[in-house]
């Protein structure tokens, strides 16, 4: 289930992948599309939701993860067209903490949008 990566003389978790698999189920299972940059050690994320032709529709969040590998730790910035709306931090070793993240981002993305135009 969890993917390791060899690092200095041990085996640590990959937690950059855990984190974007879980968040990555979370927007797919609410018809949404999940896009992510991994850029100078930081993850440029987005959550966005396409029109009937596949294009951008809009764009209900996106965030800035950042990652320790070494120490299992690391926080997330929030954005909406606003500006930054909230801040999380995590550690691997409190799962309360990752459900927390994934609790977040289902209440911003709400209720199942495909459902609501039914």
């Amino acid at each position: 289930m969890y993917e390791y990566i060899y690092q200095g003389d041990k085996y640590v978790m990959n937690i950059k992948k855990l984190l974007l698999s879980q968040i990555e189920k979370v927007v797919i299972d609410l018809h949404y599309d999940f896009l992510y940059e991994d850029e100078y050690g930081e993850l440029l994320c987005q959550v966005i939701q396409r029109d009937s032709s596949g294009s951008i529709e809009s764009t209900p969040i996106s965030f800035h993860l950042c990652i320790n590998e070494e120490k299992g730790t690391g926080h997330l910035i929030y954005y909406q067209a606003l500006g930054e709306m909230n801040r999380q931090s995590f550690d691997i070793e409190n799962p309360d903490t990752i459900l927390a993240i994934l609790t977040f981002i289902i209440e911003v993305l709400g209720s199942d949008p495909i459902s609501e135009t039914k």
